[in-house]
């Protein structure tokens, strides 16, 4: 039982490291990335979804619920941005 705490503690503690580095990323305002960093960006919502689901610290699953939310917001953003640039690329395309 007393290893049990400890993995769980080491585990928390990763979690909150990826909190740390995922809230740099989103104040750091680079610019959106390109459509295979897009798909990279989707696998990385599943892994917070996860990791969310594995945590035990109620303030770091709360933290990864709000880290989603501007990941999911921020995915949205992108592809529909994509999909205008495409439109607008089609719309120019003399007939």
């Amino acid at each position: 039982m007393r290893n049990y705490g400890r993995v769980d503690q080491n585990h928390n503690k990763a979690i909150h490291a990826e909190i740390a580095d995922r809230l740099g990323y989103l104040l750091s305002g680079e610019p959106s990335p390109p459509l295979d960093q897009i798909r990279g960006q989707k696998q990385q919502v599943m892994r917070f979804q996860a990791m969310e689901q594995e945590t035990t610290d109620p303030l770091a699953a709360r933290l990864l619920q709000d880290i989603i939310s501007e990941m999911e917001a921020e995915l949205r953003e992108q592809v529909d941005r994509l999909v205008a640039e495409r439109h607008e690329r089609t719309d120019q395309v003399p007939n």
